[in-house]
């Protein structure tokens, strides 16, 4: 190998939403190494309006994985940081991953930024260099829909429809990533550019998708579950991400299923059963979730702020960093959980006893 590095060249640029997701990567020489390259990664995260059959959509994100892979290099150093929400959670000599999750309730997330992202070093003549990113379900956000369906629709089913579209987004056009930049070295200096390929989505399953939105506005049942099975959603894994504001939930069967960065804003949730699932980051803000059962239930970070948990169980949950001030708590079961970090204060049914108990298990009440 020679003693400079190879001079790098954009081969793909795949950005097909661009307002959605945008990255783009520049390499520089670094000052403190000759052999050294440092990646500056310039990205863009917004709101995106799509035409979709007979209406408009607008999208976006609230969370997914930042992804850095060299061939024929190695990272010397990991250099994302700043006011960006990106965790680093793998790091390896070839290959990075950053966690990008909104806050709770951030309906997507809105950012421009440009920093570095990496100090590379080549170990050969023909390196190359992709950074993308990817999404889940969860990750996708419909924030309006209009032109679909009338607007007096159901709650429940304008739950369930909206997270079909985002299925039918995240399927037909987000996956296995949203956006991909793959730069090379190339010492003959002919390049290969390929901007934005795009897939066209099948006639088929347009017409598959128009057929049940209409049908699901014309079914009788409101039932949340039997909505989602016909509209072909396994509820345990792709009710995630979801938003449920102001709907009728009461005594439903949830348990174990994954409803992390779902929004439950204002929704009856009385005697539901939720134990064991996944409730990570979810807004719970008004909702009435009296008598509701949520023992062992991952709910990190949640918001339950001037909700109603009056009577129910929380026996093992894992509460720590959940917002659960002006919550009204009257004979509802902490035993076990886990309250490191998570706010308390002007909690209805709050005893002494209690609120020492929760000091000593690490919650936190305000200072007044």
């Amino acid at each position: 190998m020679s003693e400079s590095y190879p001079s790098l060249h954009l081969h793909t640029a795949y950005n097909p939403y661009p307002k959605c997701v945008f990255l783009q990567v520049t390499p520089k020489s670094s000052v403190t190494s000759q052999e050294a390259l440092i990646l500056d990664l310039n990205v863009r995260f917004n709101e995106q309006e799509k035409s979709l059959l007979n209406g408009q959509i607008k999208f976006g994100i609230k969370g997914g994985k930042l992804n850095l892979m060299v061939q024929q290099g190695k990272i010397v150093e990991p250099k994302l940081k700043g006011s960006l929400p990106f965790k680093l959670i793998e790091s390896y000599e070839n290959s990075l991953v950053w966690h990008l999750i909104a806050e709770t309730g951030q309906s997507i997330i809105k950012i421009e930024h440009l920093s570095p992202l990496a100090t590379i070093k080549p170990t050969g003549e023909s390196m190359e260099v992709t950074v993308s990113y990817q999404m889940d379900l969860a990750d996708i956000s419909i924030t309006d829909v209009t032109g679909l369906w009338r607007h007096d629709i159901h709650p429940n089913k304008h739950s369930i429809l909206e997270r079909k579209l985002a299925q039918f987004l995240w399927k037909e056009r987000l996956s296995p990533e949203i956006s991909l930049i793959k730069i090379v070295s190339n010492l003959s200096g002919k390049t290969q550019r390929i901007d934005s390929p795009t897939t066209k989505i099948q006639p088929e399953h347009l017409a598959q998708l128009h057929q049940l939105i209409d049908s699901l506005y014309d079914v009788k049942t409101n039932n949340l579950l039997e909505l989602a099975k016909l509209a072909e959603l396994d509820p345990q894994i792709e009710l995630t991400g979801g938003n449920f504001l102001a709907t009728e939930l009461s005594s439903i069967e949830l348990s174990g299923a994954n409803l992390t960065h779902s929004n439950f804003r204002g929704a009856n949730l009385t005697d539901a059963d939720l134990s064991e699932a996944i409730l990570s980051y979810t807004r719970f803000s008004g909702a009435d979730l009296s008598g509701a059962y949520l023992g062992n239930a991952n709910l990190q970070q949640a918001d339950f702020y001037r909700s109603s948990l009056a009577l129910a169980n929380l026996i093992g949950a894992d509460l720590r960093g959940a917002n659960l001030q002006d919550v009204n708590l009257s004979q509802t079961n902490l035993s076990g959980a886990l309250v490191t970090g998570t706010q308390f204060g002007n909690n209805e049914g709050m005893t002494p006893e209690i609120k020492a108990n929760l000091l000593a298990r690490g919650a936190v009440f305000p200072e007044k």
